[in-house]
């Protein structure tokens, strides 16, 4: 999804220049929003000289605040396509010991998830978003944890300097989550507080089985994969872990309406969309159509995802005979 929409000439591109073509204008209403607000920013506290690793802790709130909804996916998609990947690499390094205790640690994580999950129940809605500190703390570790394979099948490499590299065949599940560094388990603690408060009438008010955690789409395929961050009950959310909430890129605004946009059989019968931003604990959404419209749409979403289909089909109205 991210190469269409950066792309100048793919066809999601193509798409939203005629159908789409005011993001500026739905960002500008973010903005506002996100100012009228005023809320504090919480910041990690890494020690001195270290810059924090905002990419990683990004994407582990992300994986945390989804198993606050629904734990009904252990383990994403892309974590174990991470944790297959990093094995593969080493088995073409002439490493199969390393790899061989990648896929250990892998299977290791999901087991250790599924233990946890059925101990603590954290989608369980009578009990807090929160849990207690050791268990809060061990989900925390897991989930930068899984972020570190996630990374793997992201970027198609294996750093050297990774936490998984540098333990090579020592590698176990234990000695992986003592690599995860305390500022990063005390700044997911923090981000989880303040969704606590932010999102907990939204989950008060849903069932874990409403809920889809990186849910795809009729039209994933045909952009090269998007996969959302989750679904609750009709609301398409995307966690955003801003430094700055106003600095939000026009592409945001894209990628939501593409994700709510490519589900063309209406399986999830979206209604709204909206960010949460996890370091501010502020919650902004629109309808559907309401988005769309801010987007410039001049038609009703059903159109929108009939056409955008077609284009993604290879019927492109604006190409040439």
């Amino acid at each position: 999804m991210t190469s269409q929409i950066d792309s100048s000439d793919s066809p999601f591109t193509r798409f939203t220049a005629v159908h789409l073509p005011r993001p500026r204008a739905a960002m500008d209403a973010y903005r506002a929003t996100a100012r009228a607000a005023r809320r504090p920013v919480s910041l990690p506290t890494p020690p001195p000289r270290v810059r924090p690793a905002w990419g990683t802790l990004g994407a582990a709130i992300d994986h945390r605040l989804r198993y606050a909804f629904t734990c009904h996916q252990v383990i994403d998609g892309a974590v174990g396509e991470g944790v297959a990947s990093a094995a593969a690499w080493c088995v073409g390094m002439r490493r199969p010991d390393v790899a061989d205790a990648i896929l250990a640690t892998g299977r290791d994580l999901e087991s250790e998830l599924r233990l946890l999950f059925e101990r603590e129940r954290p989608d369980d809605r009578g009990r807090p978003m929160l849990l207690a500190a050791a268990a809060e703390e061990r989900l925390a570790r897991l989930c930068v944890a899984m972020v570190w394979f996630e990374e793997v099948y992201r970027s198609g490499v294996l750093y050297p300097g990774s936490a998984i590299v540098r333990l090579a065949a020592g590698l176990t599940l234990p000695a992986l989550l003592a690599q995860v560094p305390d500022y990063m388990v005390d700044d997911l603690t923090v981000q989880v507080q303040l969704a606590q408060d932010a999102l907990g009438e939204l989950r008060a008010a849903t069932k874990a089985e409403e809920c889809c955690s990186g849910p795809v789409f009729a039209g994933s395929h045909a952009v090269g994969g998007a996969d959302a961050d989750i679904i609750v009950s009709r609301l398409l959310l995307d966690f955003k872990a801003l430094k700055d909430p106003v600095r939000l890129p026009p592409a945001a605004a894209y990628q939501l309406a593409g994700y709510a946009l490519l589900d063309f059989e209406d399986l999830y019968h979206l209604e709204r969309v909206g960010f949460y931003l996890t370091r501010s604990g502020q919650l902004i959404t629109w309808g559907l159509g309401e988005f769309a419209d801010l987007l410039g749409a001049q038609v009703p979403v059903p159109e929108l995802r009939a056409e955008l289909s077609g284009r993604l089909a290879g019927e492109d109205p604006d190409a040439e005979a």
